[in-house]
């Protein structure tokens, strides 16, 4: 019927190639010769098949009982028969095995068994798989690019591929067929391709891997990332906190010279990462993450989840973001619905001023007078035209006369020297209202029903990466 010697051979092939138990072959060998004889012969009848482990010989036989007047020979011996073949022991009712050995029985034998190891094969191969990769669901994992499609991307990772949708890449992201890439493995399923990784690079849980990889205290849970919120590609906040008072969590994610954090940065495509300190109290926690800017005063509505910050005028713009991107990310930190204003608008609209931040009057002063120096500095060197982002914050004094000078050299935006004269009729330091045209209506944003910004909108963090930078 089968060589024994050369099923012993493909038995083992099986196994080191696919990883399948040997028994498991063996059984299909055994059900697919007793399905070769059910089908073309007997569906009713009962098959036994034995195989010797040692030599590979397959013993087929079909089980007959002994009746006095056979009718249905298939099934059944004459005991007279029976006697004459097993011997003058047997009797009428007991069980006889006779040997199947027919050449055409053979032939079918073969190919029905050649099917069934094929299907037994891939189930057991899917069944292997995800055996093997399930631990695995919620991981970085590592593999090959083999298929760059407009939609996805097919990654080879030892024994099986990974799917990453493009909706689930870094908007920057450009790998090509032979290129390594790394991405957390978001679920593992069983699929005709046998066992299917699902993988994203977008996903929160792929920014902590990273810092659990590349921080031991966050692996080892000295350090808990208690939140994050990413904008993909551009820049993440994550809160930080540890029990240990002898740890520094932003120091210690940070590294010397930010040698923990960069690394993490560069396998997110140069995407800006902000740490800041977890608190219990929500008014500290969004206080907290609004670093670096300053917050004047906080009023929080427990109900709603709503707060209201006020904040300097000079940061009001670095508190918004371009586009809103930094304050939707403090949101999505904190999950707070936050509306931001500056402090002359909230003295415009009669709105108390608790001063429970952490800056002070004498603080803010301060502030005002180091930003109006700094601008006086700029304007008296800049020959370029200043922008309406240049200008937002100037208090209303100080943008008349830029305006002023504007219109008496008739100059056009970004395309003639402009020169700023003189500054020395500056407003003075009592806070003055800012061009309301600017600032109307600024309420930011609910964690999960903000619009997202346009992939290719650039977003100027400058000032955040001067902050974040200082200690590196």
């Amino acid at each position: 019927m089968i060589d024994g010697a050369k099923l012993l051979v493909a038995i083992d092939e099986i196994v080191n190639e696919k990883q399948i138990s040997r028994n498991l072959i063996l059984e299909s060998i055994k059900e697919g010769i007793k399905k070769a004889y059910e089908k073309h012969f007997d569906p009713e009848a009962t098959i036994i098949v034995d195989i010797d482990q040692k030599t590979g010989q397959i013993k087929v036989e079909k089980e007959l009982a002994v009746v006095k007047k056979v009718e249905d020979d298939l099934l059944e011996i004459g005991l007279k028969e029976a006697k004459t073949k097993y011997g003058e022991q047997i009797t009428v009712d007991d069980k006889v095995y006779e040997p199947v050995n027919s050449e055409e029985f053979s032939r079918l034998a073969i190919f029905q068994v050649g099917q069934i190891i094929k299907q037994q094969i891939k189930e057991a191969e899917k069944d292997s798989i995800f055996d093997e990769y399930i631990a695995q669901k919620g991981h970085l994992m590592t593999g090959i690019v083999i298929a760059a499609e407009e939609k996805y991307l097919l990654v080879e990772v030892e024994r099986t591929f990974a799917y990453i949708s493009r909706r689930n890449l870094i908007f920057s992201d450009n790998y090509e067929v032979g290129q390594q890439i790394t991405f957390l493995a978001e679920d593992i399923v069983k699929s005709k391709n046998a066992g299917q990784i699902t993988g994203s690079r977008t996903s929160n849980d792929f920014l902590y891997s990273l810092l659990e990889r590349e921080i031991p205290e966050i692996f080892e849970q000295v350090i808990e990332v208690k939140a994050i919120a990413r904008d993909p590609g551009r820049r993440s906040k994550i809160a930080v906190y540890s029990t240990n008072e002898n740890i520094d969590p932003i120091g210690a994610c940070v590294g010397s010279r930010g040698s923990r954090i960069n690394k993490v940065t560069a396998e997110l495509q140069d995407e800006k990462i902000d740490i800041c300190i977890y608190d219990d109290n929500s008014q500290q926690f969004i206080i907290n993450s609004l670093s670096p800017v300053k917050v004047i005063s906080i009023t929080t509505n427990d109900g709603g989840k709503e707060a209201d910050v006020v904040v300097p005028d000079e940061q009001l713009s670095l508190a918004i973001g371009k586009g809103g991107s930094a304050a939707k990310l403090v949101a999505k930190l904190t999950k707070w619905k936050l509306n931001i204003m500056s402090y002359s608008e909230a003295l415009t609209n009669q709105i108390e001023i608790l001063w429970n931040g952490n800056l002070t009057s004498e603080e803010l002063t301060a502030l005002q007078v180091k930003l109006k120096d700094k601008i006086k500095g700029k304007y008296l060197t800049n020959t370029s035209v200043p922008t309406v982002e240049m200008t937002v914050n100037l208090p209303v004094e100080e943008f008349e006369i830029i305006e002023e000078q504007m219109a008496e050299e008739t100059m056009i935006l970004n395309e003639e020297e402009y020169q700023v004269d003189d500054l020395s009729e500056a407003a003075p330091e009592v806070l003055a209202e800012e061009i309301q045209e600017i600032e109307k209506n600024i309420s930011y944003f609910e964690n999960e029903q903000l619009e997202s910004q346009d992939e290719d909108e650039e977003i100027n963090y400058d000032d955040y990466d001067d902050y974040y930078n200082q200690d590196k």
